[in-house]
């Protein structure tokens, strides 16, 4: 069965310098637009504001930060991307304790995002 893309933009990781920096971004987010900095989400790598913005405490992946894609098929989605020529870091997978892949973050950045995809 073919995979039909049903890609969903989950949230977007924005690089800060630090983790003074994440938690000044998030607040002001949360004062602005009134998007709840999000303490279940928080970790030691990032604070979300919202469950859509990922302040990362210090530079992750991509010159600008990442761009998180959900999908309901991983193995698939990740096929049909690799045909249009994208690659993936076999060193960036995360597993589900079940041994499924809950993330994965493609090789190639778009306009200086990284580029991840989730296991929905």
């Amino acid at each position: 069965m073919a995979y039909t893309p049903d890609f969903e933009l989950v949230h977007i990781g924005v690089n800060c310098a630090d983790e003074a920096q994440a938690a000044e971004c998030a607040h002001k987010f949360e004062l602005l637009f009134q998007l709840a900095v999000n303490p279940a989400k928080e970790s030691a790598d990032a604070r979300f504001t919202g469950t859509q913005i990922e302040w990362m405490k210090k530079p992750g992946r991509g010159e600008h930060g990442h761009l998180a894609l959900a999908t309901a098929d991983l193995p698939a989605a990740r096929r049909y991307l690799e045909e249009k020529g994208f690659s993936f870091d076999e060193d960036s997978v995360k597993r589900f304790p079940d041994g499924r892949i809950l993330v994965i973050y493609a090789k190639q950045q778009i306009g200086g995002f990284a580029i991840h995809l989730m296991q929905k």
